[in-house]
C-alpha cells in the first residue's frame, strides 16, 4: 500500500467454515432472479450486470436463486463469493471450461487483494504477492479497479485443527462502493517504511506463526500490525469500539485483528479452550459487540454440484 517494492497490493488471509454464499442456477427461458431482497442496491445491479454478460457472452439464459448470502460489507468478502459462485454454477450448469482466470475476470473482483480469489478455490490459510508495481497506477479498493493480472498464490496451507477462529462485529460505518473509493484515495499510498515493516511482520511474523502453529507469535504479529500503516488507519475508521475491542483482547494475549476494511474482528484461539471463547464474548458484551460465536477454518475451495434433473 505503499509503492515500497516492486509488487503493490498482496497480504495473507484465512478462510472461514461459515457459508459467505449458497446459489443454484436453473436453465430458463428468460433471465429471472429469486431471493435477492436482503442484498444491496449495488450488489444487486453488480449481480445483473454479472448475469446478463453470462448470457449475452453464451446465449443461454438462467434463473439465479440466492438461497443464502451472509452479511455484507463487514470483511467476509461476500461479494467476491457471491459472484465467483454464480460464474462457477453458469460455468458447471452448461459445461463450460471452469478457467480460474477467466472467472476472476468476469466478476470484476481482485484488482487489490486476491485472497477471496484464491480463498474460493483453495481455502485454508493464504499469501498472494498482489500485482506488479508498473501495473497499478492508483491504490483502490479490490471491486473498484480492473486486474490486469491474477495475484499470484504463493502459499497456501491448512488452516490448524488445533485453532478456531471466534468472530465479533462492532457497530461501526460500513465502507464500500464510492466511500471505499474515496477512503484509499485520501489514506494511500502509506509512508514507505511503514509498508515495509507491515511487510515483515506478516512475512516473518504472522506466516510463521500459522506454520508453527504458535499462538503467541501470532498474537504479537497481529498486534503489531493493527498500530502501523494501513490496518491501523482502518481500525481508526471502524471508531471506539473496534478499537476498544481489539485493545483489551490484546491485552490479555489473544491473537486478534480485523479483516479488511471492517469492522469485523477475528480471534484465533485453541480448539477446545471454551473457557477463552466465554471471555472473548463477555470482552464483547463490555463493548456493545455482536459476537457471532467460534468457527473452524475452512480447508476446502467452494462446492459446486450439477443435480441429476
Amino acid at each position: 500500500m505503499g509503492f515500497a517494492s516492486p509488487r503493490a497490493f498482496g497480504g495473507v488471509g484465512f478462510m472461514v467454515d461459515r457459508t459467505a454464499a449458497d446459489v443454484e442456477l436453473r436453465r430458463a427461458s428468460t433471465t429471472a432472479f429469486v431471493g435477492i431482497d436482503a442484498l444491496d442496491e449495488a450488489c444487486t445491479s453488480e449481480l445483473a450486470a454479472l448475469v446478463a454478460s453470462l448470457t449475452e457472452a453464451n446465449g443461454e439464459d438462467v434463473e439465479t436463486i440466492v438461497h443464502c448470502h451472509t452479511l455484507q460489507h463487514v470483511g467476509l468478502g461476500t461479494k467476491t463469493a457471491l459472484k465467483l459462485a454464480v460464474v462457477a454454477a453458469y460455468h458447471r450448469l452448461f459445461e463450460m471450461p471452469a478457467d480460474r482466470e477467466a472467472q476472476q475476470r468476469l466478476t470484476g473482483r481482485g484488482g487489490a487483494s486476491g485472497i477471496g480469489i484464491h480463498g474460493f478455490f483453495e481455502g485454508g490459510v493464504l499469501w498472494d504477492a498482489g500485482r506488479p508495481s508498473d501495473e497499478v497506477e492508483v491504490l483502490r479498493p479490490s471491486g473498484a479497479g480492473f486486474a490486469k493480472s491474477t495475484s499470484p498464490l504463493m502459499m497456501r496451507q491448512s488452516f490448524p485443527s488445533s485453532w478456531r477462529i471466534g468472530l465479533c462485529l462492532p457497530s461501526a460505518a460500513r465502507s464500500h462502493g464510492e466511500d471505499e473509493r474515496r477512503f484509499f484515495e485520501a489514506h494511500t499510498p502509506i509512508p514507505r517504511n511503514q509498508a515495509l515493516e507491515t511487510m515483515a511482520l506478516l512475512y516473518h511474523g504472522v506466516l510463521p506463526a500459522f506454520r508453527q502453529e504458535d499462538l503467541a507469535l501470532l498474537a504479537s504479529s497481529l498486534a503489531a500490525v493493527s498500530q502501523i500503516g494501513f490496518k491501523r488507519i482502518e481500525i481508526e475508521r471502524c471508531g471506539a469500539a473496534a478499537m476498544n475491542l481489539l485493545g483489551d483482547l490484546g491485552a490479555k494475549g489473544y491473537a486478534a485483528g480485523m479483516s479488511s476494511m471492517g469492522p469485523l474482528v477475528y480471534v484465533i484461539i485453541a480448539a477446545g479452550n471454551e473457557r477463552a471463547a466465554d471471555e472473548i464474548a463477555k470482552i464483547c458484551a463490555v463493548h456493545d459487540v455482536e459476537w457471532l460465536g467460534t468457527f473452524n477454518g475452512l480447508n476446502r475451495g467452494a462446492t459446486i454440484c450439477k443435480a441429476d434433473n
